[in-house]
């Protein structure tokens, strides 16, 4: 009955010329219109930016806000995954897969959950939230006050965690590196549209200056330059190592925790992840080849989602970036539970992020009973490995705070003074411990 229906509405549409003609041009219409809203932003930000990127000038808060534009509105999910396939992608150096599995922070389900949460959530902060302290239309405002200090806890953060490790220089520029390069390499093959020469160049510009902040040393001096780097880095230093497989694959757990079992989905999902590596990583990861016909159907679905994205689907809003943070600082300073994890009150501000992962860390508990309920059964359909506690977080995150459990409660006046060192200036308000 529903095919013949179905078939009834094509056959009157296709008899009817009039009704022919006004489907066609509304499709005609709403694509162009797509079209044109999608390059709005582009366009824009070429016609401000374009003059300082062709004199060499771009400050990496100009290159910052240039990278908003893929980043958060016009491909976010897209760049967030390149960023995280960049991580990913240095598990295939031994010197850091080691360190990584001797530290068991990646060598169980439950430290891969809690440290895949933090990271994606640092590296969103101090991608999206301003690097120079400014929020909004404050952002060229001479004064020396910092209204969003989030970017500069963040990375103070990871620089205090690094120290903890023997990191080579080498193996945080190799990581660098990547995280220049994924995104441009990512949008060429399966957006909607490529990066232009001034966007692949502020991720450059922003990059290199997060480095600085970073201490890493030796940073090449141009993009192609740092390429050349990278390739004679991974002949160097990227081969088999069992450390590499394992790292990997409970990577690759957490991040297919939503597909199910049934009909060997995980398994085809898991396959097409290794699809996705080029094969010095394969085989560095010790993954085996994949067949032809299993590259084909990875391309296909990554090109199809693109042609919907760019073609069909309007672009986000102004006041709805993407990213997997709250970015919009009003948003990120209010309506935040301040309970603490022994239930009573907490004067500290915390946050939460916009989607969780398999553990769900920083979820809030539910009050309501149909709350309750919609938490189990989500835990029974394998959405979620647990339901959200104190255990996992549940009063929400600071900045200073995260990291392995063992440092949960270690370095956190350390790390604010950290970041008021690379703003040159107090931090106050929510993010303030004082």
């Amino acid at each position: 009955m529903e095919h013949s229906s179905l078939a009834y509405l094509f056959r009157t549409i296709g008899s009817n010329k009039a009704l022919t003609g006004f489907v066609v041009s509304t499709l005609f219409v709403y694509i162009s219109t797509v079209r044109a809203l999608r390059w709005r932003r582009c366009t824009a930000i070429h016609l401000k930016y374009s003059p300082k990127y062709e004199s060499g000038t771009l400050t990496p808060e100009e290159a910052q806000e240039i990278i908003a534009t893929s980043a958060q509105y016009d491909m976010p999910l897209l760049i967030n995954y390149a960023l995280s396939f960049a991580l990913f992608k240095t598990y295939a150096i031994p010197t850091i897969s080691k360190i990584l599995f001797d530290t068991k922070e990646l060598a169980s389900a439950e430290g891969v959950s809690k440290r895949y949460a933090d990271t994606e959530i640092l590296i969103s902060t101090w991608t999206c939230c301003p690097i120079s302290g400014k929020s909004g239309a404050n952002k060229s405002h001479s004064s020396d006050a910092v209204e969003d200090p989030r970017a500069m806890i963040a990375l103070a953060r990871v620089n205090w965690l690094h120290s903890k490790y023997p990191i080579k220089n080498e193996d945080h520029l190799y990581t660098l590196g990547l995280f220049i390069f994924e995104p441009e390499k990512w949008a060429r093959m399966y957006g909607w549209r490529a990066l232009s020469p001034m966007e692949a160049h502020a991720f450059f510009v922003f990059w290199v200056e997060i480095g600085r902040r970073m201490g890493i040393k030796d940073i090449p001096e141009t993009a192609e330059g740092f390429k050349q780097w990278i390739t004679e880095y991974e002949d160097k230093a990227m081969f088999p190592m069992q450390t590499n497989h394992d790292v990997a694959n409970h990577t690759t757990d957490e991040i297919l925790h939503v597909v199910p079992e049934i009909f060997g989905l995980k398994n085809i999902a898991r396959r097409l992840t290794i699809c996705a590596l080029d094969d010095n990583v394969r085989e560095a990861m010790m993954q085996p080849i994949q067949p032809t016909y299993l590259h084909k159907i990875l391309h296909s679905l990554l090109h199809s989602f693109s042609f919907i994205q760019g073609h069909l689907c309007l672009p986000r809003s102004q006041s709805n970036p993407g990213g997997a943070i709250i970015i919009p600082l009003a948003k990120a300073t209010t309506g935040i539970s301040t309970r603490a994890k022994d239930g009573k009150h907490d004067p500290l501000h915390r946050m939460r992020p916009k989607w969780f992962q398999a553990k769900p860390w920083y979820m809030p508990e539910p009050e309501s009973f149909l709350g309750k309920i919609k938490n189990r059964v989500n835990v029974a359909l394998g959405l979620y490995d647990a339901l959200p506690g104190s255990n996992l977080g549940s009063a929400g995150y600071r900045l200073e705070e995260m990291g392995p459990p063992r440092y949960e409660k270690s370095g956190h006046e350390e790390v604010l003074r950290m970041a008021e060192e690379l703003y040159g200036c107090p931090i106050t308000g929510p993010f303030s411990r004082r």
